[in-house]
């Protein structure tokens, strides 16, 4: 039953946002963070219902659907964007490698990779795609400084919340998660960010 309504959470997600990019033509640049967004708190509440396998098992579907779904106009909310990325298939793939990592135990770690990956990245995407005038290229991909700033600030304010302590790792998991948004590309930092976040919240905040 629980399996039921996280797909269904999930599928009504994905079918609300599309209505609504279509209903009020919508910038799927928008659109795109805003599922970005909801998926990644629909899975920061998944440990508390589902098991690891089911939650795994989920992840793959749904990374699944959205490799189906780039042959057709079906997700044209997340997939109707001009740069090559395959972030919508990597987000959940980034859940689910984070899940068989530190899943049933370590939900904690597992939330915090999924929240930075889910908001951070967003946020980053949106500030960037807005008031992003300064830019820097690493490794061949180009990111804006506005949107690393944005990325770096939600990351500290969401560490904040894992770990309310002022000391040095604070400043240095927001730094280096900031670094591996920057330089990578292509949706490759959907698929990183949750388990590089989850190993820095378990090894360095001790």
């Amino acid at each position: 039953m629980n399996l039921a309504i996280f797909l269904l959470l999930s599928l009504a997600l994905l079918g609300g946002i599309e209505i609504a990019k279509r209903q009020f033509s919508l910038s799927p640049n928008i659109t795109r963070k805003v599922t970005h967004v909801g998926a990644a708190l629909i899975a920061v509440a998944s440990p508390f219902f589902l098991s690891k396998i089911l939650i795994v098992l989920s992840c793959l579907f749904f990374a699944t659907l959205m490799l189906v779904g780039r042959r057709s106009t079906l997700f044209s909310s997340i997939q109707d964007i001009k740069r090559n990325t395959f972030g919508e298939v990597f987000l959940p793939l980034g859940e689910a490698l984070s899940a068989i990592v530190f899943l049933p135990q370590g939900i904690r770690e597992f939330q915090f990779g999924v929240l930075v990956m889910g908001i951070s990245d967003a946020l980053a995407g949106l500030i960037g795609e807005r008031f992003g005038n300064h830019h820097v290229a690493i490794l061949g991909n180009r990111k804006s400084i506005e949107g690393s700033l944005a990325f770096f600030l939600s990351t500290l304010c969401i560490t904040f919340l894992f770990f309310p302590v002022f000391s040095y790792p604070l400043i240095l998991i927001p730094l280096l998660l900031t670094f591996v948004e920057l330089v990578l590309g292509n949706g490759f930092d959907n698929l990183a960010l949750p388990i590089i976040g989850a190993l820095l919240l378990k090894y360095i905040m001790f």
